[in-house]
Formats: structure tokens, C-alpha cells, sequence
């Protein structure tokens, strides 16, 4: 014959267990607020909710003083403002693989060279 704490230690479990991947489950299937993220491809934009910040992946084509023109790994292309309250880690130059810190405006808060 069973226990009773042992059965109790059971359902318990079981319902932790089912409680934590429903909340998974639905984690995943949510898109959120970001509408360029690409399903199956979360590194090539990652956004920010709670300060509209994204995190913006590509190669730089060309820079024009602080303007960079990048293509995105997904293909797409697009300019990035920098100016003088734009942390630089690293140089940035033609061809180099970046990756972003860019707010609502694609102003460029963070800019580094990608591994």
C-alpha cells in the first residue's frame, strides 16, 4: 500500500511541474511587442519592453560621419544615428559586424563590433 505523504508529494509535484511549462509554453508562443523579431531567429533583433531599447545585428556597408548603414543578418537594411552621446566600444568601420543599442528613433545609444 502507498503512503499518503508519498502520494500527496506526487500530486504536488506534478502540479509544479505542469504549472511551470504551461507558463513556458505560453513565453514561447507570445510574439510581444516587438514585431520585427523573427520567429526562430531571436538574435537578430532583441527588444527591450520595459525601456524601448533594441538590440540591432548586421554588417556596417557604409558609415557617412555618424550615420551607419548597416545590413541586417535577415537581410533588411537600415541607418543608424550615432553622435557624441553614443558610447563607441571598440572601432566601427566598413564591413565590420556590429551589433546595436538603438532606441525608438534608431538613434545608436551602444555600438560594438560583434564576435
Amino acid at each position: 500500500m502507498v503512503s499518503i505523504p508519498k502520494v500527496i508529494g506526487a500530486v504536488s509535484c506534478s502540479a509544479v511541474l505542469f504549472l511551470s511549462l504551461s507558463n513556458s509554453a505560453e513565453a514561447r508562443m507570445s510574439t510581444g511587442p516587438c514585431p520585427d523579431r523573427i520567429g526562430g531567429q531571436p538574435s537578430l533583433l532583441v527588444c527591450d519592453e520595459a525601456t524601448s531599447i533594441n538590440t540591432v545585428k548586421g554588417d556596417v556597408l557604409r558609415v557617412e560621419g555618424y550615420n551607419y548603414f548597416i545590413e541586417r543578418f535577415d537581410g533588411k537594411k537600415m541607418w543608424l544615428h550615432a553622435d557624441q552621446t553614443t558610447k563607441m566600444i571598440g572601432h566601427v568601420g566598413r564591413g565590420d559586424r556590429i551589433e546595436a543599442k538603438v532606441d525608438k528613433q534608431e538613434h545608436v545609444l551602444v555600438i560594438r563590433p560583434s564576435e
